[in-house]
């Protein structure tokens, strides 16, 4: 967003990750209050919903939250998820025995449609923590961040579905947002499943919190590409996050109507706009005038501080050396057939020199004495297509604009490859992509406010 759209995408970014995952953390404070407080009265302490969620919170929540890395609860997320089969098994073997006393509808559509869109977006949309996981990789390599990614979304999908499966056979019509609330309270079984369900909450939260620190951090400019945090910051910012989300945890208790709110906006905007915003700024800003950026390299260090490195295949590391050297020799020639440009007219140098990158207006990029550019197009988008001094093919634009070392290393191996092209499909699903999104984020989140006025 920020190479695309400027400050005004990297804002806009951070807000809506900053909502969104403060938002989640919220909802699991309310899960707190819904499962906690039940287990206590069982027992004999029959504490009000608030006071167990504040006390809870500050007891069990808080010493999570001051680690700098999501990495240093990796051993807490694998007992989390761990509590997960005991709690299905606890749903999935009462559920069913309830099932006669309740009716269901076959409607394929509901009246709650575009919420529900929203909702679903909000359970499995994780983006906004899957660069802080890939960076606490043991090995974070491609064919390492494939598995992780593959098997989590894949398990995550499988256990909603069945849940959402079990509510819908068990309770039908009635069935609430939070189905541990359509058991009754005499349901041992169940007792059993609210008890772990409350306790994964505590260790959860972090999940949430943690990248809605960072996107904080981010806008409060704490953390940039070249600088972190100081303890300071780090303590007064996390501080003053946790106490308004356990404020909003505290007094409010729809989950439903906070999945819907959260899902119907901020999950919808990541998960559908900025996708299609981002490929039509890419491939179809400033078409009138075509220029491309050619990175000089040499700024290795910054991209392996910030875990860019990793994203190798393991197979990279082999020629790292290699292609190195080669990278410094074509840097050099670059800098001395651009200086030669200049001096005779040929070509402009942009702003961006001073920071490794020479924008070249594309009609002047050459190759020694000869163009060796070319320019391809297919319906629609564009893509500006460059060949590096020294190689007699070229690279895709989109290759070049790519972060880390990784891109770098893939330009010397794209000879005799054909250039990317930009496709009618890929056109039209971006666009279907960015309009779906604004009509479900504005239609889910208008009908959620009304609800919530009504309530009101």
């Amino acid at each position: 967003m920020l190479s695309t759209m400027g400050a005004t995408g990297f804002y806009l970014l951070n807000s809506v990750v900053f909502f969104q995952t403060a938002g989640a953390a919220i909802t699991y404070l309310i899960v707190i209050g819904d499962t906690i407080p039940v287990i206590l009265g069982l027992l004999g302490f029959p504490i009000a919903r608030r006071w167990v969620i504040f006390v809870c919170s500050l007891a069990f929540v808080l010493p999570l939250l001051f680690f700098r890395s999501i990495g240093s609860l990796a051993r807490v997320s694998i007992i989390s998820v761990m509590t997960l089969p005991p709690i299905l098994f606890a749903v999935a073997f009462s559920g069913f025995q309830y099932a006669p006393d309740h009716k269901r509808s076959f409607d394929f559509v509901g009246d709650n449609v575009f919420p529900a869109i929203g909702v679903m977006a909000f359970a499995m949309l994780s983006t906004q923590t899957a660069f802080m996981n890939y960076q606490t990789l043991a090995n974070p390599s491609k064919r390492a961040w494939a598995q992780a990614t593959g098997i989590a979304v894949s398990l995550s999908w499988a256990i909603s579905f069945v849940f959402a499966i079990i509510g819908f056979i068990s309770f039908g019509e009635d069935v609430m947002p939070n189905i541990f609330n359509s058991f009754p309270l005499t349901d041992e079984l169940i007792n059993y499943g609210r008890g772990l369900l409350g306790f994964s909450m505590f260790l959860t939260f972090p999940q949430a919190f943690y990248p809605a620190r960072a996107a904080l951090h981010k806008v409060l400019g704490h953390e940039d590409a070249h600088s972190l945090p100081s303890d300071t910051e780090h303590v007064l910012t996390t501080l003053g996050l946790f106490i308004p989300i356990l404020v909003c945890g505290v007094f409010i208790a729809d989950l439903g109507l906070l999945y819907q709110l959260i899902g119907g906006f901020c999950s919808t905007f990541l998960a559908y706009i900025i996708p299609g915003l981002c490929y039509f700024f890419v491939f179809w800003a400033d078409k009138s005038q075509s220029y491309a950026f050619i990175a000089t390299l040499g700024e290795d260090e910054d991209n392996d501080e910030h875990g860019q490195e990793g994203f190798d295949d393991n197979s990279d590391e082999e020629d790292s050396g290699h292609n190195t050297q080669s990278i410094g020799r074509k840097k050099v020639a670059l800098e001395k057939h651009t200086r030669s440009q200049v001096e005779r007219g040929q070509v402009s140098i942009g702003d961006n020199d001073n920071e490794g990158q020479i924008l070249l207006p594309f009609s002047h990029i050459t190759h020694h004495s000869h163009s060796h550019t070319h320019h391809t197009s297919s319906y629609g988008a564009t893509t500006t297509v460059i060949a590096p001094l020294g190689l007699d093919s070229s690279i895709s634009s989109a290759e070049i604009g790519t972060a880390g070392n990784r891109a770098r290393r893939r330009r010397l191996s794209t000879v005799g490859k054909r250039p990317r092209k930009t496709e009618l499909w890929l056109d039209v699903g971006a666009g279907i992509l960015l309009v779906f999104g604004v009509f479900v984020m504005v239609i889910s989140t208008a009908t959620t406010l009304k609800k919530m006025a009504g309530y009101a």
